[in-house]
């Protein structure tokens, strides 16, 4: 793990301790008994990335350590559907809840908005990609950079088991030599240094015309205007995750209607 001393490492033990909380709370064994795999998850989810344009991944997100608070009021599920509304492909929903105030319970609210669910937290076992399922989610989020070693293909392999797509999201090119060798569903190149939180979209461009196209590709962070998206799109990104920007609108649905304009018109 490439947290020490960086940005990253606070997030990952307040992350730790509230794992270790809810396993005393609903031990593994439990979440196995009641994990029922849905491989229909990983297809909705997907399908609904895999088409002829630039999609969205449209994000609930009320903090960011980076850049404080975007919109702790914000209603998640009225969120969502002013998303829908807007033209989004599917929804990433922060449940890290110390330093993003997200909460698990996020991902069944946004449920009536009828999109496909990632669950956006700092995965490090087998019991949160079985939290993803139990929670609602259709897609979980795996970090190269925490989950080194063999642990990436084992919650990789979970998730396949549990039917579940996997996002496995990257920063440089040892992560993505890694990510790759797991057979992920959707590989996502992060603008965003996580140990320091700098962003630089040049990394997308860097990164992701190496990734094939039997992935589906996603770019990530740094992305708030049509000429960002338009950028991500020329790398080969079929779809981008997008939180800040569409948090701190005034009026998001309005947004991705015009972003999404403005992309079919060149």
């Amino acid at each position: 793990m490439k947290a020490a001393g960086t940005r990253l490492e606070p997030i990952l033990t307040s992350v730790q301790a509230r794992l270790d909380a809810r396993r005393r709370e609903r031990p593994l064994a439990e979440l196995r008994r009641d994990a029922v795999p849905d491989p229909a998850r990983r297809a909705r989810f997907t399908a609904a990335l895999r088409t002829s344009a630039l999609e969205i991944i449209a994000e609930i997100k009320r903090r960011s350590p980076a850049r404080g608070d975007l919109a702790l009021a914000a209603d998640p599920l009225e969120q969502a559907q002013r998303y829908a509304r807007g033209g989004a492909a599917a929804l990433s929903v922060l449940t890290e809840e110390d330093h993003f105030r997200g909460l698990p319970a996020d991902l069944e609210r946004v449920k009536p908005a009828n999109l496909p669910r990632l669950r956006k937290d700092f995965l490090l076992d087998e019991s949160m990609v079985i939290e993803g399922l139990l929670w609602g989610a259709d897609a979980v989020l795996l970090l190269a950079c925490v989950l080194e070693g063999p642990r990436l293909g084992e919650l990789r392999a979970v998730a396949r088991e549990l039917g579940l797509a996997a996002l496995v999201e990257v920063h440089d090119d040892e992560e993505l030599e890694r990510a790759l060798a797991v057979e992920p569903d959707l590989v996502g190149i992060n603008a965003r240094d996580l140990t320091t939180f700098t962003i630089d979209l040049a990394t997308i461009e860097r990164l992701l015309p190496q990734v094939p196209a039997r992935f589906v590709r996603v770019a990530e962070s740094g992305i708030a205007t049509v000429d960002d998206l338009r950028r991500v799109r020329a790398a080969g990104a079929d779809a981008a995750l997008v939180g800040e920007a569409l948090m701190r609108s005034g009026d998001p649905e309005a947004t991705l209607r015009a972003w999404k304009e403005a992309l079919r018109e060149g």
